[in-house]
């Protein structure tokens, strides 16, 4: 009896550990990386990139993109995704964001995102062009930080309009065009916090295209933590 119980506990132990390490293995492949900038003098560089669909299915991007040539995990190709969904960045300090993007124009359904906010001097710059607002119809997407209701927290608002690459862009035989429209502007961290970013262009599919990209995690939303 007393082997039999040894032998129970043995195999309870085992099987304890399997799922402990199945349940790691499986946390590690399905979260991605935090992206953390390192600082400089100059404050952190955070580069997204934005897609129509995988970039890790397509071999003439991969050829010349090699960090993209490895898909995530239970990924959705056909899905349109920001490139980075967790980012963090140090609390205090200057933040210049790089949104190249390589999706096509979307339709904006409040032109309360044409203007950038919460960036240094209200403007943006577009492929080297300074604007302080955009044409609704070469929107694309919106990255907008906001902050969860929280007295354990300072509030954080950025919001940005993404510019699309038009439809006589050169693409690649999958259909990426060969040159992004590149978004560029600058804001200051306060005190640390957790926040999320997100898009408020309906890109997806279903009601009014929010949702499946719109209303999975990891493609057109994620966390910015300030730390």
């Amino acid at each position: 009896m007393r082997k039999y119980l040894g032998m129970v506990g043995f195999l309870v132990v085992v099987a304890a550990i399997v799922v402990g390490v199945a349940f790691a293995l499986n946390a590690f492949a399905f979260i991605p990386a935090p992206y953390a900038p390192a600082a400089s003098s100059d404050g952190v560089t955070v580069k997204e990139d934005v897609f129509p669909f995988a970039p890790c299915t397509d071999p003439d991007f991969t050829k010349t993109h090699p960090e993209y040539a490895q898909c995530r995990p239970n990924y959705n190709s056909q899905y349109v995704l920001y490139s980075e969904p967790e980012i963090v960045v140090p609390a205090h300090t200057k933040v210049t964001m790089v949104i190249s993007n390589y999706d096509s124009t979307s339709s904006l359904v409040n032109n309360y995102f044409l203007k950038p906010q919460g960036v240094d001097g209200g403007v943006i710059n577009v492929d080297g062009q300074q604007m302080d607002t955009i044409d609704p119809t070469v929107v694309s997407h919106t990255f907008v930080i906001h902050g969860i209701v929280s007295q354990k927290q300072p509030w954080l608002y950025v919001g940005v309009p993404i510019t699309g690459v038009p439809d006589s862009a050169k693409t690649d035989d999958a259909g990426m065009p060969d040159q992004p429209i590149v978004t560029t502007f600058t804001f200051t961290t306060g005190a640390p916090g957790v926040y999320a970013w997100q898009c408020f262009v309906p890109c997806g599919v279903g009601f009014n295209g929010f949702g499946g990209p719109m209303g999975t995690d990891g493609y057109m939303n994620g966390s910015f933590t300030v730390k």
